[in-house]
């Protein structure tokens, strides 16, 4: 008998380990699965690989291998715009994050839903949660791994700073996640790290390259220029890691030969991007392309070419912006849905009060649409009077000489700005002569320009700043910004109320064609100063046409 349990023991130990080293085997193998798949930069091809292998890991119980596949299924639903299912399987990581105290995954998925808010231009919400997931990165055991995820959080950092026009904040941002890169250990990276090292290593030389190219005021190209070509150094010496980021490299090198002045080279890089992108499908790299070629041609002065451009930019972005607006339509109502699951006790209440708030809004919206109507419309009519006498003056005018010159010789200023500045004063022929440039600057359609700023303006004229400033506060009753954004609007409301063809364009190019570069901050502008949109302008010039007609 006691032969026999002996023998049983033996049996059963021998099969518990043959089993934990099969089961240890499938896992290092998943893990395997999971680290060659990223090397290859094919997460979007393998969506259903890795679902599988999720799922396998969660029959052997392996629930490290189920929190890697959630985490790169949420990566991977983010690289495909699809940011209510990246979502989904974000909260679903975050559980299982938080019971394995992975700081890791913790890391990564507060980054990829920061990503989410930058896209979606929720700054303040993107800046918490990059906050949190630099908090659990510093917790990461591991020294390349940790300085690894901190060079992408602070490369997340700086793309967020950017987007805010923050450019000292973007600086500092991308000079912590190249030092971050650079210092990190890689004597005895794995073959996973060392794709990760490569990648983050080319993507922050980009990145100081598109600082010095695009971010200070004039750009410097030639500070630009050594990380750009330290950057495509790799595109030989590590072609295998350089491929991950090849469509960003190309739009980098194409938006720098824009800036440079080498539109050849521009369009070429650009041409390379679109080739690469059809087997990527990344639709922001493509429209960068179709808008870095668009520009180039509008400088070489190939209409045709322009047009044809510009018209595949037009309709991508119209695309991408509605299917933004769809995903935070979708994000705010998973976010109710959710406060409604943890009040719901007091659902009835709400639904009780939010019908008598619906019906009183309901009633009051009835009455605000009324007299909005009628506000549009009286705007509308003082728009075209205004827009009537100013082509008649301007008529008159075409018959006075015009005293006054574009391209009128700078004139020396004579006066001691210490001492104008110590006295508070402006002399009379410093103003004089500002003034006749600014009506100069005026006629010019300078103003256009998207760089424009009073740093700009004032060292054209040959002053300074302040004085310019001043003098357009104390005659023009507006500070700068306001000047630039009226004459811009100005110019857009006379081409659309006298060449018809304007009013068939796309709001994002009637925002580019008067020096916006945000369709959003063009229409805002447009309303503040018109008391209407330029949509609600358009449809009415439009109606009016129609009805001349008939």
């Amino acid at each position: 008998m006691k032969k026999s349990l002996y023998l049983f023991l033996i049996l059963f130990s021998f099969y518990t380990v043959s089993y934990s080293q099969a089961t240890r085997e499938t896992q290092i193998n998943i893990i395997n699965s999971y680290d060659r798949i990223e090397i290859d930069d094919q997460e979007i091809a393998s969506m259903d690989k890795v679902k599988q292998l999720a799922d396998q890991s969660k029959k052997i119980g392996f629930h490290q291998g189920v929190l890697r596949g959630l985490t790169m299924l949420q990566k991977i639903a983010l690289m495909k715009n699809d940011y209510i299912e990246s979502g989904k399987y974000s909260d679903e990581a975050e559980v299982l994050a938080e019971k394995l105290k992975n700081n890791s995954a913790l890391s990564a998925i507060y980054l990829y839903r920061g990503k989410i808010n930058i896209i979606l231009d929720k700054l303040p919400e993107a800046e918490m949660l990059l906050n949190k997931s630099l908090k659990y990165a510093y917790k990461i055991d591991n020294q390349a791994d940790k300085h690894i995820q901190l060079c992408r959080i602070y490369a997340n950092f700086a793309g967020m700073y950017e987007g805010k026009g923050d450019s000292k904040n973007w600086y500092i941002s991308t000079k912590k996640s190249l030092n971050a890169i650079e210092t990190t250990p890689a004597s005895n990276l794995t073959e996973y790290q060392k794709s990760k090292y490569y990648y983050l290593y080319i993507f922050e030389l980009m990145n100081m390259g598109n600082y010095y190219g695009y971010a200070v005021n004039p750009p410097r190209p030639e500070l630009a220029e050594p990380y750009f070509k330290k950057m495509m150094a790799f595109e030989k010496s590590a072609p295998d890691y350089f491929k991950i980021l090849e469509l960003e490299a190309y739009e980098s090198m194409s938006s720098f030969y824009l800036v440079k002045g080498d539109y050849e080279q521009s369009i070429d890089y650009a041409q390379k991007l679109l080739i690469i992108e059809k087997t990527k499908s990344n639709y922001r790299e493509r429209l960068m392309a179709y808008r870095n070629i668009k520009d180039a041609f509008r400088l070489l002065k190939n209409d045709v070419k322009e047009n044809q451009y510009l018209r595949l930019y037009t309709a991508l972005n119209d695309s991408i912006i509605l299917s933004e607006k769809k995903a935070i339509v979708s994000q705010s109502r998973d976010e109710i849905k959710k406060a409604y699951v943890k009040n719901e006790q007091s659902k009835k209440t709400l639904l009780w009060i939010s019908g008598i708030v619906i019906t009183v809004i309901a009633f009051g919206s009835w009455l605000l649409v009324r007299r909005k109507n009628r506000t549009l419309r009286n705007n509308y009519q003082l728009m075209i009077e205004r827009l009537k006498v100013e082509s008649k003056e301007a008529e008159d005018a075409a018959n006075i000489t015009n005293d006054i010159e574009d391209n009128a010789p700078i004139e020396p200023d004579m006066t001691d700005e210490s001492e104008a500045s110590n006295k508070n004063l402006i002399s009379a022929e410093t103003e004089a002569r500002i003034l006749r440039k600014l009506a100069a600057f005026e006629k010019s359609e300078k103003f256009l320009r998207k760089d424009l700023t009073v740093g700009l303006l004032s060292s054209q004229f040959n002053t300074n700043s302040k004085y310019l400033a001043e003098i357009i506060k104390n005659n023009k009753s507006q500070n700068f910004s306001n000047y630039i954004n009226n004459l811009r609007i100005n110019y857009i409301v006379h081409k659309l109320y006298n060449e018809p063809k304007y009013r068939e364009y796309k709001i994002s190019y009637l925002a580019e064609e008067c020096g916006y570069a945000s369709p959003q901050v063009f229409v805002l502008a447009f309303k503040k100063i018109n008391g209407v949109t330029p949509s609600y302008f358009i449809q009415s010039l439009q109606e009016d046409e129609s009805l001349q007609y008939n």
